[in-house]
C-alpha cells in the first residue's frame, strides 16, 4: 500500500515540476525537474513501480497544458512510452553517485529512443536541408534531454542520501 501512495505522490510531483520549465523547444520538449520523482521511484522501488509511475505520468501529461500531439502514434511515443522507459533506471543498483549517473543515463537514453523515433517519423520536416533527418531528430532531443539528466542527478543524489538516512534499509530496489 505504501508503494502505491509513493507512486501517486511521485506522479503528482512530476506533474507540478513538469509545469516549471527552464526552457522549451520549438516543436516540444523542455527542460524541467519532472524526471526527479519518476527516477526516484525507479531506483528506490525497482523497474515495475518505475514503469507504473512513468506510464501514468506520460498519460497524465497528455491531459496537461503544453502537450504536443500531432498523431496518436507520436503521442504514444512521446508520452507514455518515453516516460515509461525511465523505469530502466531501476536496473542499476545505486550505491553511490557514479551508479546514480549510470541509472539516470540509462533511463534518459531509453527515453531518448522513443523521442528519437517520434522526431524521425513525425518531425523530420523541420530538419534543415543540409542536415540528415536522423541527425536532426537526435540533436534536437539531446539538446533538452541531456541538461534534464544533469539536473536530475544533481537533485536526486541529496534526495536519495536523505531518504536512506531517514529510512535505513527501506525502499532499495529488490
Amino acid at each position: 500500500m505504501q508503494t502505491y501512495a509513493e507512486l501517486g505522490v511521485a506522479v503528482a510531483l512530476a506533474a507540478v515540476l513538469g509545469q516549471v520549465r527552464l526552457f522549451t523547444m520549438p516543436q516540444g520538449g523542455s527542460v524541467s525537474l519532472e524526471l526527479v520523482p519518476i527516477v526516484f521511484i525507479a531506483v528506490r522501488r525497482g523497474v515495475a513501480p518505475g514503469l507504473a509511475a512513468g506510464l501514468t505520468y506520460g498519460l497524465l501529461q497528455l491531459m496537461l497544458p503544453g502537450a504536443f500531439v500531432y498523431h496518436p502514434a507520436q503521442a504514444a511515443l512521446d508520452y507514455p512510452l518515453a516516460f515509461g522507459a525511465l523505469a530502466l533506471g531501476g536496473v542499476v543498483a545505486v550505491r553511490g553517485w557514479r551508479t546514480l549517473i549510470a541509472a539516470v543515463a540509462l533511463a534518459q537514453t531509453a527515453r531518448l529512443v522513443f523521442h528519437f523515433f517520434s522526431g524521425l517519423i513525425f518531425f523530420s520536416e523541420y530538419a534543415p536541408e543540409w542536415e540528415a533527418p536522423w541527425l536532426y531528430a537526435l540533436t534536437y532531443n539531446v539538446l533538452f534531454l541531456a541538461p534534464e539528466a544533469v539536473l536530475t542527478v544533481l537533485l536526486l543524489w541529496p534526495l536519495l542520501k536523505a531518504y536512506d538516512a531517514a529510512f535505513p534499509g527501506r525502499g532499495a530496489a529488490p
